[in-house]
């Protein structure tokens, strides 16, 4: 029989001994004589783990929560959070930059004109990895602990190989899931000259999309629970199943607001970069001034990747929480963890928590 870890404290290096399987030992409460009753007592809340230690209540999530959510855990852990993102943002743009030099200095009008997608697969890597070295702020941040960046990359550290290795084998299948069907149809579209098949593009990328939503709770699942590569992969399609289209829509319109944030950062650098002509795309620019709009661009990427980065894993994460109180009844666990009080006695038929079938039963 396969074991099957729950939730697990992205600081404690093995699950501690406890009545909860999910590795939590629930702290001792202090035995204390009843308070006598009010004389008017007011409207009575019932128990159950709403508020949470944090600041992200312990319950499942509406949409305008979880945007909060993300948001809020970047202005309160922005040491951290800027931190980590800082250099992937910074290698992600000087790769950036080499591949719009090149361009400038060997590459045709035709290569230029796609500059910006040559460093996809380079950031799908990227947005992996950020995803999972931002999960322990966020694991901590639910039982009420801060995190500094030390103790981020601290946390995060002994998980980097399998990490890497997930990051890896998820952006293949993504750009494999690309690549099956677009590079028979602009292979085809070159060979016949026929502009219209490009009308199949759109349909083309629907795999892709799906496996997107699909695998995009790996890397949390892989922090937190401490599953394999493929454990993960498989823990996070066993998650979204009967959820995909909830995922989907949460994470586009929250890529929207994301790619809206980075326009304003990004649109500005790109106006000085046109007005000089030091753009890749044009062959005309001297080399002095294609360095300054290289340079440009690169610096109001830097920012806007510095800011983006944690939104994006923070949400996925919100996310990835979010399902498993839906599904787990992982507040409850979550709440007996962090030692608060109340009656965190699970309804009839509820889940147990920190218990889930074997991913793919």
């Amino acid at each position: 029989m396969s074991e099957t870890p729950g939730w697990t404290s992205p600081g404690s290096p093995e699950p501690a001994p406890g009545p909860s399987e999910s590795g939590h030992q629930a702290p001792p409460v202090p035995q204390t004589t009843a308070a006598p009753a009010p004389p008017h007592p007011g409207p009575t809340v019932p128990p159950g783990p709403t508020p949470g230690p944090g600041i992200i209540p312990l319950r499942p999530l509406g949409f305008g929560e979880l945007m909060d959510g993300a948001f809020a855990l970047v202005r309160r852990y922005w040491k951290t959070a800027f931190g980590l993102s800082l250099v992937l943002a910074c290698v992600l743009e000087l790769v950036q930059a080499g591949v719009s030099w090149w361009l400038h200095t060997s590459g045709t009008r035709t290569e230029a004109m796609f500059d910006g997608y040559y460093t996809l697969p380079l950031e799908m890597l990227a947005g992996v990895v950020s995803t999972g070295l931002l999960t322990p702020v966020i694991g901590n941040s639910l039982l009420g602990r801060d995190t500094t960046p030390k103790q981020a990359w601290e946390q995060a550290r002994p998980h980097l190989g399998r990490l890497t290795g997930l990051a890896l084998l998820q952006t293949a299948i993504l750009l494999g899931s690309l690549a099956v069907p677009l590079v028979p149809i602009f292979a085809l579209t070159g060979a016949t000259m026929q502009p219209a098949l490009l009308l199949l593009v759109p349909p083309a990328v629907l795999p892709a999309v799906f496996l997107w939503v699909k695998v995009s709770f790996a890397a949390p699942a892989l922090i937190l629970e401490r599953q394999s590569v493929v454990g993960a992969l498989k823990r996070s399609w066993h998650l979204v199943r009967g959820s995909w289209w909830r995922m989907f829509g949460t994470m586009l319109v929250f890529g929207i607001a994301v790619g809206l944030l980075a326009a304003v950062l990004t649109v500005p650098g790109a106006i000085i970069t046109l007005l000089i002509g030091g753009g890749p795309a044009d062959i005309y620019a001297t080399d002095g001034e294609a360095a300054i709009g290289i340079g440009v661009m690169a610096v109001c990427g830097v920012l806007a990747k510095t800011l983006t980065i944690p939104l994006t894993g923070n949400m996925i994460g919100l996310l990835y929480i979010d399902q498993r109180i839906r599904r787990e009844a992982l507040d409850l666990e979550l709440a007996r963890a962090a030692g608060l009080p109340g009656q965190w006695t699970p309804a009839a038929g509820a889940p147990v928590p920190g218990q889930y079938p074997p991913p793919g039963a």
